[in-house]
C-alpha cells in the first residue's frame, strides 16, 4: 500500500513538473525579449511588450508561438526599431522558425550566436544599418528557406558556409559591400529560385556554381565588377530564368545564340557592359520579353526587323551602342512600349510612320543619331502619353506640327541641333507640365515671347537660339 502511495505521489510530481517547465521556459523567453527591448533606444511600437503582461507574451505585437507556448516567430518588419542585436539572447529562443526585423534602424554586427537558431526557416534582416561581416556560423542554419541581408552596410567575403543551406530558395545579399569569396567552394543549391547579389564589390568571372542551380527564376548580379564572358552553361542550364540582370559590370563577348533557350525570360538587362557583335534575330524567339536593356555596350550592325515580334515589350533600351541601320518599321508592332531609347548610335533615315502605333510611349529618346525627315503630325496625335521627347542632335527638318500641343503630359522637350524651320508653334505654350525646353541650334523664325508668356514660368530650363 505504501509503495502504491509513493508511486502515485511520484506521478503527480512528474505531471506538475511537466506542466510547469514549459511555462517557465516560455517566461524565460519573454524575459529575454524584454531585456532586448530595454536595450533599444527606440521601441515605441513594442508597447504591448511588458513585464506586467509577461504571461501573455504570445499576444505581444510581432510575436507568434507554437502549440506549446514557445516563441516560434518574431516579425517586426518596419517597426521603427533603433539599436543593436547585442542583447538579443539567441540560445534561449531555439524554437524560432521566423525572424524578420527588416526595414528598421538596427545597427552593429550580426552576432555569431545567430547560428543557434537551427530551426529557422526565414531570416530577414534587410533594410537596416548592420555592418561587419556575415558570421560563418550562419552555415548552421540548414533549415533556412529564405535569407536576406540586403540593403545594409555589411562587408567582407561571402562565407562559403552559406553552402550548407541546401534548402534555401530565396537568397538576397544585395546592396552591401561584400567581396568575392572562393566561388569554387560553393555547391549547387538545388531549390534556389531567387539569387540577388546586386550592388556589391564582387570581382571575378561568372561563378560556375550558379549555372548548376537549375531552379533559378531570378538572378541579379548588377552593379559589381564581374568580368569575362557569360558561360554557355547559363543559357543551356538555367531554362527557368524569368529575370536576368547583369547591368553595370565588365562582361564581354557576343550575345550567345543559345539565349533562345531562356524562353521564359520576361526581363533581360545587360546594359553598361562590354558586350559586342550583333543583336541576333534569335532574341525575337523569346516572346515573353517585357524589358530588353542593352544600352552602353559595343553592339554593332542593324536593329533587326525581327524585334517587331517582341510584342510584349514595355522597355527597349539600345542607346549608346554602334548601331548603323535605319529604325525598322516593324518596331511599330511593339505597341505596348512605354520606354524606347535608341539614342547615341549612328541610326539614319526617317522615322517610320508605323511608330505612330506606339500610343503608350512615355519616354522616347532618339538623340545623337543621323535621323532625317520631318516629324509627322500622326506621331503627335498618337503619342499623347509622352513625358519626355528627346530627339536632339539629328538632322530632322521641316516645320514643327502644331499638334505638339496635344502632348499635355510632356515635361522634357529636346529638339536641339536639328534643321527645323518655320515659326515655333504657339501650342507649345499650352504644355503646362514642361520643365525643360531646348529648341536651340535650329532654323526657327519669328518670335518666342508669346510662347514663353503662355508657359507662365512653369519651365525650369529653357534654351532658344532662333537662327
Amino acid at each position: 500500500m505504501k509503495t502504491a502511495y509513493l508511486f502515485l505521489t511520484y506521478l503527480c510530481l512528474l505531471t506538475l513538473c511537466l506542466c510547469l517547465c514549459p511555462s517557465r521556459a516560455a517566461t524565460s523567453e519573454a524575459e529575454v525579449l524584454m531585456r532586448w527591448k530595454s536595450s533599444l533606444s527606440s521601441s515605441a511600437s513594442l508597447e504591448s511588450w511588458s513585464l506586467n503582461n509577461i504571461s501573455n507574451h504570445c499576444r505581444w505585437i510581432g510575436i507568434s508561438c507554437n502549440d506549446g507556448g514557445s516563441v516560434s516567430g518574431i516579425d517586426l518588419s518596419g517597426a521603427g526599431l533603433v539599436g543593436t542585436l547585442d542583447m538579443f539572447h539567441f540560445p534561449t529562443l531555439l524554437n524560432l522558425t521566423t525572424f524578420n526585423l527588416s526595414m528598421n534602424y538596427l545597427n552593429g554586427s550580426i552576432p555569431a550566436a545567430l547560428g543557434n537558431l537551427t530551426s529557422l526557416n526565414l531570416l530577414d534582416l534587410s533594410n537596416n544599418l548592420f555592418s561587419g561581416a556575415i558570421p560563418p556560423e550562419i552555415g548552421r542554419l540548414t533549415e533556412l528557406r529564405y535569407l536576406s541581408f540586403s540593403d545594409n552596410y555589411m562587408v567582407g567575403e561571402i562565407p562559403y558556409q552559406i553552402g550548407n543551406m541546401r534548402k534555401v530558395r530565396f537568397l538576397d545579399l544585395g546592396s552591401n559591400y561584400f567581396k568575392s569569396p572562393d566561388w569554387s567552394r560553393f555547391p549547387t543549391f538545388p531549390f534556389l529560385t531567387h539569387l540577388n547579389l546586386y550592388n556589391n564589390e564582387l570581382t571575378s568571372e561568372f561563378p560556375h556554381f550558379i549555372t548548376t542551380c537549375l531552379n533559378l527564376t531570378f538572378l541579379d548580379f548588377s552593379r559589381n565588377t564581374f568580368t569575362g564572358q557569360i558561360p554557355e552553361s547559363l543559357f543551356t542550364n538555367l531554362i527557368k530564368l524569368e529575370y536576368l540582370y547583369l547591368t553595370s559590370n565588365s562582361f564581354q563577348g557576343p550575345l550567345s545564340p543559345n539565349i533562345t533557350n531562356l524562353s521564359k525570360l520576361k526581363e533581360l538587362r545587360l546594359a553598361d557592359n562590354l558586350f559586342s557583335g550583333n543583336i541576333l534575330d534569335s532574341v525575337s524567339l523569346i516572346p515573353s520579353l517585357q524589358i530588353l536593356e542593352l544600352y552602353n555596350n559595343s553592339l554593332i550592325g542593324e536593329i533587326p526587323p525581327s524585334v517587331g515580334l517582341l510584342t510584349n515589350l514595355r522597355t527597349l533600351g539600345l542607346g549608346m551602342n554602334r548601331f548603323n541601320s535605319s529604325i525598322p518599321r516593324e518596331l511599330g508592332l511593339c505597341n505596348k512600349l512605354t520606354d524606347l531609347d535608341l539614342s547615341q548610335n549612328s541610326l539614319s533615315g526617317p522615322l517610320p510612320p508605323s511608330l505612330s502605333n506606339l500610343g503608350n510611349l512615355s519616354w522616347l529618346q532618339l538623340s545623337g543619331n543621323s535621323l532625317t525627315g520631318e516629324i509627322l503630325t500622326s506621331f503627335f496625335t498618337s503619342w499623347r502619353k509622352l513625358i519626355s521627347l528627346q530627339i536632339g542632335e539629328n538632322e530632322f527638318s521641316g516645320k514643327l506640327p502644331s499638334e505638339i500641343g496635344l502632348l499635355t503630359n510632356l515635361e522634357y522637350l529636346d529638339l536641339y541641333n536639328n534643321s527645323f524651320s518655320g515659326s515655333i508653334p504657339p501650342e507649345i505654350g499650352t504644355l503646362r507640365n514642361l520643365e525643360t525646353l531646348d529648341l536651340s541650334t535650329n532654323n526657327f523664325s519669328g518670335e518666342i515671347a508669346r510662347v514663353i508668356n503662355q508657359l507662365n514660368g512653369s519651365w525650369k530650363t529653357m534654351h532658344y537660339i532662333p537662327y
